[in-house]
C-alpha cells in the first residue's frame, strides 16, 4: 500500500507527525532539505528546525519511500478530515485540468477516484497512456548525421579518420553520412522518462506497463538533461502529437533528485503556484462561459507603465480583460491569497491602474470563497486635480468571492455539473457585469 501524507499549502509537517499510520520521520526532513539547498526548492517550501511549512504551491512530493500531497488550503485551518482532503484533491485535479495544465481525459473515474493511488500515481498512469498511443501510431522517424566505419561506401569519405584508421584495413570506410532513424530528442527525452518511473512508483502495474513500453521504444543514447534540452524541441504536423507525454517527461525529469548512494531514497516534486493555475482556471471558465454572450474574453497584452532614461521599461498585464460592445471594459485580477476584511491597498491600487491604462469602468478582484469575508463594491474617487464627473462615470471596483464545488459540503450534490465542469459561482457574477442579472 502507498505511503501517502496529505498537508495543505501553508500549513508546516512537523517531525513526528503521524497521520493514518505513517510518520513523517528526521530521515524525511533530511531529504527535504537537501532536495531544498539543491534545486532551488524555497520557492515550494521553507525549512523549519522541527519541520517544513509549505508555501503556495500545490501537487505532490515523493521523499524516498513517503509521498507528500499538498493541497488547496479550506480558509484558514491548519489540518483537515481525511474525506475533505480527498474531496479538495478531486477539485485540484479538476482545477489542473480545466485550465490546460494538464489532460485527464485519458484517465478513468475509478483511478482518478482511487483513494490509494497517489496524485505522482495519476501523473505516470497519464504519461504510460500518451506513450502507448505514441507506440499505438507508431513512433516518428528523422534523418541525423553519424559518423563511424561502413563496409561500402555511403556519404562523405573522411580522409583524415580515414587514412589514420583504415591504413590496413581498406576494406572499411569512415565515412560522414545521414541515417533515417527513431533516434532524435523527442524519443530520447521520453525514454529518458520511461527509465526513470519504475524508481517513483510501487505500483506493479505501472512498473508493468513502463517495462512493455520500453521493450517496444526505440533504444538511444542517455543524454543530460536540463530545461535547455527542453527548450531546443520544437514541433511540426509528425511531432505535434508527443506534447502531451514531453510535458509530463519534463516535470519528470527536471524535478527529479536521485539518490547518488545507489538506494531508494529518490526525491521528485511535481508543484504547481497555485496563483497561477487559480487565475488559469478562472481565465479559461470565463472563456468558457461567454460563448453565448456578445462579449470577448482574453488575457490581454502588455502596457507600458514607465520608460526610464536608458530604455529600459515597466510593463502591467491584468489577468483577465472582459470586453463587452457597447458597455466598456471589464478588469478582473485573480487573487490566490484571501483578503482580511478588504482589499489590500496594494491589490487597490494595482486595479486602478489597470482601470485606467485598459478603458475599464469596472474593475474587480477575483479570490477563492471563504465563509469568513463577504464581497464589498466601491467606486474609484475622481483625483481633485481632475474636472469633476458625474457619481456614475467613476470606475467600479468590487470584490467576488468564487466557490467552486459545492464548498466544504460533503453532502449528495456533487463538485461538478452535469457537463462535467467544477461548480463555480463565478457564471451568475459574469452575467451580472454583462448586465443580464440583477444588478451591474
Amino acid at each position: 500500500m502507498p505511503k501517502i501524507m496529505r498537508v495543505l499549502e501553508h500549513s508546516t509537517l512537523r517531525i513526528g507527525a503521524e497521520q493514518q499510520g505513517l510518520t513523517f520521520e528526521k530521515r524525511h526532513w533530511k531529504q527535504l532539505f537537501q532536495y531544498h539547498d539543491e534545486h532551488a526548492a524555497h520557492r515550494y517550501y521553507d525549512m523549519r528546525h522541527d519541520g517544513v511549512r509549505f508555501r503556495s504551491y500545490v501537487g505532490v512530493i515523493q521523499a524516498g519511500d513517503i509521498t507528500i500531497e499538498i493541497l488547496p488550503k479550506v480558509d484558514d485551518v491548519e489540518e483537515a478530515s481525511d474525506s475533505t482532503m480527498m474531496k479538495w484533491r478531486d477539485i485540484l485535479l479538476r482545477m489542473l485540468h480545466e485550465s490546460g495544465t494538464l489532460k485527464l481525459d485519458s484517465l478513468s473515474n475509478a483511478f482518478l477516484h482511487e483513494k490509494e493511488n497517489s496524485l505522482l500515481d495519476i501523473y505516470l498512469e497519464l504519461f504510460l497512456n500518451e506513450v502507448e498511443k505514441l507506440l499505438h501510431r507508431g513512433l516518428v522517424k528523422r534523418y541525423r548525421y553519424t559518423e563511424g566505419q561502413q563496409a561500402a561506401l555511403r556519404g562523405a569519405l573522411q580522409f583524415g579518420k580515414q587514412i589514420s584508421l583504415n591504413l590496413i584495413h581498406q576494406e572499411r570506410f569512415y565515412t560522414r553520412h545521414q541515417t533515417y532513424d527513431h533516434q532524435h530528442l523527442h524519443n530520447q527525452l521520453i525514454r529518458q522518462a520511461l527509465l526513470l518511473l519504475p524508481r517513483l512508483t510501487n505500483s506493479s502495474t505501472l512498473r508493468g506497463r513502463t517495462a512493455r513500453a520500453l521493450l517496444q521504444w526505440a533504444d538511444a543514447p542517455t543524454i543530460k538533461v536540463t530545461a535547455a534540452t527542453f527548450a531546443r524541441l520544437t514541433y511540426d504536423r509528425k511531432t505535434e502529437d508527443y506534447r502531451p507525454a514531453l510535458i509530463i517527461a519534463r516535470l519528470l525529469l527536471l524535478h527529479h533528485r536521485p539518490d547518488l548512494r545507489g538506494g531508494n531514497n529518490d526525491m521528485v516534486a511535481l508543484l504547481f503556484n497555485m496563483n497561477q493555475l487559480w487565475e488559469k482556471y478562472l481565465l479559461r471558465t470565463l472563456y468558457r462561459l461567454s460563448s453565448p454572450y456578445d462579449c470577448t474574453v482574453v488575457k490581454p497584452s502588455y502596457r507600458i507603465l514607465w520608460v526610464a532614461e536608458n530604455e529600459t521599461t515597466s510593463k502591467m498585464q491584468p489577468d483577465i480583460l472582459i470586453t463587452v460592445p457597447g458597455k466598456g471594459n471589464i478588469v478582473l485580477d485573480a487573487k490566490w491569497k484571501r483578503p482580511k476584511g478588504r482589499p489590500s491597498e496594494a491589490d487597490l491600487r494595482q486595479l486602478y491602474t489597470y482601470a485606467q491604462y485598459y478603458d475599464a469602468a469596472h474593475a474587480v478582484l477575483l479570490y477563492p470563497h471563504t465563509d469568513d469575508e463577504s464581497a464589498v463594491s466601491g467606486k474609484f474617487q475622481q483625483p481633485e486635480h481632475l474636472p469633476a464627473c458625474n457619481p456614475e462615470d467613476l470606475i467600479l471596483c468590487s470584490t467576488v468571492f468564487v466557490q467552486i464545488g459545492n464548498g466544504n459540503s460533503l453532502g449528495a450534490v456533487g463538485d461538478c455539473d452535469s457537463l462535467g465542469y467544477l461548480r463555480c459561482t463565478l457564471e451568475s457574477e459574469f452575467k451580472n457585469w454583462l448586465g443580464y442579472g440583477s444588478h451591474l
